[in-house]
């Protein structure tokens, strides 16, 4: 079956859903409790479960399998190309998936119903309304003495309003703004909201996967999460096609051609700092294989990236 599509048209009031939602990602919290077995993953693999930061860049990436899937059949049958996935590193090419620990990470468990998701998003003020509102805000600047360290935002974007069922499971907030839509950077002078809304569904039904960019300007500038659904649960390293290694901290090597990581912001050379939480500054490749292995469904990866150093940006 393929992926269910809600309305975009947002509730005037907060549901259960939202109201469970605003608790678990209130007060610039964490993604929620990780369990038991997640902990004991981690003292596993010779690390600690950490708190979640806050980042400055946060993505989402899930699919529909069924349309996924068949659109990368009829390409190889096109080409008569051969499926085999290419090896990595040799120490991680023996870990086989355990079945009883398809359910260890709460937070994945929840995910009980691979079909739904929804999103509502706002278009921008007005001219008029962001101009008074600047100039509301200029106003309270000039009399303040922090008034220095605090920036106006100049580029207007669509505003995530809410969101439910797999989105949940990342780290996008309400407020955020929206940046791309599978890779398609979302211009709202040309994109309104129920546009950007109506070409979310689109690229699910077209291409069998959705991948959401947003930007919390309030978060640490270097920091980016990724978060990744597995199409399957019994992926394994290889097949995530997500190549790391330390050089010397633990970082993406490269990303194989056809991996479901292309549909990410990641890059080479990213510094992988934790996977669900668990702290990665001292983890080995081979540590990093077992995590993706026992973690069944949902991948949260927080990565630093580093700033050009004479343009203090990053893309």
């Amino acid at each position: 079956a393929s992926i269910a599509h809600v309305p975009a048209t947002a509730e005037a009031a907060a549901s259960p859903t939202q109201q469970r939602r605003h608790h678990r990602f209130s007060s610039a919290a964490s993604r929620g409790t990780r369990s038991e077995a997640t902990t004991q993953l981690a003292t596993d693999v010779g690390s600690t479960v950490v708190r979640s930061r806050i980042p400055f860049l946060k993505s989402v990436t899930f699919f529909d399998p069924e349309i996924y899937y068949r659109k990368d059949e009829v390409a190889e049958a096109e080409d008569g190309g051969d499926t085999t996935t290419d090896n990595v590193d040799d120490d991680n090419n023996n870990t086989d998936v355990d079945d009883e620990d398809d359910d260890d990470d709460d937070v994945t468990v929840e995910i009980n119903n691979m079909q739904h998701w929804d999103i509502h998003l706002q278009d921008p003020p007005s001219e008029n309304e962001e101009n008074q509102k600047k100039k509301s805000l200029r106003q309270k600047i000039s009399q303040s003495k922090l008034g220095t360290v605090l920036k106006l935002s100049k580029t207007p974007r669509l505003i995530i309003q809410d969101f439910e069922g797999l989105l949940e499971y990342s780290s996008v907030q309400s407020g955020d703004s929206l940046l791309s839509i599978n890779k398609h950077v979302i211009d709202p002078r040309t994109t309104t909201a129920q546009d950007a809304r109506s070409f979310m569904n689109e690229c699910v039904e077209k291409e069998g996967v959705l991948n959401i960019v947003t930007e919390n300007p309030h978060g640490e500038d270097v920091l980016i999460n990724v978060t990744v659904i597995k199409p399957r649960r019994d992926m394994n390293y290889n097949e995530l096609g997500l190549v790391v290694w330390n050089w010397p901290y633990l970082c993406v090597r490269q990303i194989n051609e056809g991996s479901i990581f292309e549909h990410t912001p990641i890059q080479e050379m990213d510094q992988i700092a934790a996977i669900n939480d668990i702290d990665c500054n001292k983890m080995r490749t081979k540590a990093f294989a077992q995590c993706v292995l026992e973690l069944p469904v949902e991948l949260t990866i927080t990565l630093i990236r580093r700033k050009h150093r004479y343009t203090g940006s990053f893309k």
